[in-house]
């Protein structure tokens, strides 16, 4: 088993002791997910729209 270290808020710059949470892998990745989730989402619309296609489909912020 894999331990990790967990950014509660999801922002790695905040290291505070209350952000952090040890977790084994598969915890950490289940807290992460919908974050990772909207994550990679807006960096393949970026991406989408630095290629000069139009997003016809996007959320508003």
């Amino acid at each position: 088993m894999i331990l990790t270290v967990a950014h509660l808020d999801h922002t790695p710059e905040n290291c505070a002791p209350e952000n952090l949470r040890a977790m084994c892998q598969g915890c950490h990745l289940h807290y992460d997910r919908d974050h990772h989730r909207e994550t990679a989402a807006a960096t393949r619309r970026a991406a989408v729209e630095a290629a000069g296609q139009l997003v016809l489909d996007s959320p508003t912020p």
